[in-house]
């Protein structure tokens, strides 16, 4: 039997549920599906860290511990998304019925492709801040939420709806817990790209021509717009920590009118 040593243990050491037995006709290969649930011992986070996706790079982070990064797609991932794509339109515009299944073919490889790319980003990111909590964005309206940023930038656009986000996101959850026992969180994700950091102040002023720099229009703060993006969704739970922290020192509801205030 052949396989990657750690899977071997998981299976040792997980609990087995229901096989899935697939076919893969491209490859003539047959594939063993095994899923296995693991009991993971919860740990303390080491650091915080606020990820925000997509945009013109696939992601941004910043950290507690002061690093803050953009991540780009090596160049050779954006021309092979680029050959799938001009391989799709090609095929698509023949509608014959040969083109039709080389172009279910592709699209097959063009997921398995995407899905490795996405495996690569998350381990890098998980392996890099081991033990961190990782602060993400909730998706649930992330198109609407985008539109205005992109404006009429096709190639940022286009280059943000080949990325599978909800993927990532969810490469980066299941990662995070398994290897290092640190539970992932999910916020609002409105206005990041519009509030300063440093003073709170929210205006879509605060992004010239909806360009990649920041600046407040009412402190001056500058930095790259996907960075300020991250250190926000970093914040959201750094405020929210904070303000159970307050709850259970005072025993009070912090959001009465007559309760103490943070800051």
């Amino acid at each position: 039997m052949k396989g990657w040593s750690k899977h071997f243990e998981y299976l040792k050491s997980g609990k087995i549920g229901d096989p899935i037995l697939t076919y893969d006709k491209s490859s003539k290969t047959f594939f063993l599906l095994v899923p296995v649930t693991l009991e993971v011992q919860e740990h303390q986070p080491k650091e915080i860290l606020g990820v925000d996706v997509g945009e013109r790079h696939i992601a941004a982070a910043t950290s507690t511990k002061g690093t803050r990064y953009l991540i780009d797609l090596p160049e050779e991932f954006k021309q092979r998304k680029q050959h799938y794509q001009r391989l799709r339109s090609e095929l698509m515009s023949k509608g014959t019925r040969s083109a039709k299944r080389k172009l279910a073919r592709i699209s097959r490889r063009e997921k398995r492709f995407t899905e490795n790319v996405l495996h690569i980003i998350a381990k890098k990111l998980i392996t890099s801040h081991p033990g961190a909590r990782f602060v993400l964005e909730d998706l649930t309206q992330i198109r609407a939420n985008r539109i205005t940023y992109r404006g009429k930038d096709k190639e940022a656009r286009r280059q943000s709806e080949q990325w599978p986000f909800a993927s990532l996101q969810q490469k980066i959850e299941y990662k995070a817990k398994l290897y290092y026992g640190v539970q992932s969180e999910k916020v609002d994700p409105s206005y990041t790209s519009q509030t300063c950091p440093r003073c709170g102040h929210v205006s879509k002023e605060n992004r010239p021509d909806h360009g990649e720099r920041f600046v407040c229009q009412n402190c001056g703060y500058e930095e790259h717009a996907d960075i300020v993006g991250a250190i926000n969704i970093a914040l959201r739970v750094l405020v929210k920590d904070q303000q159970g922290n307050l709850e259970k020192l005072l025993g009070a509801d912090v959001s009465r009118p007559d309760a103490p205030r943070l800051g």
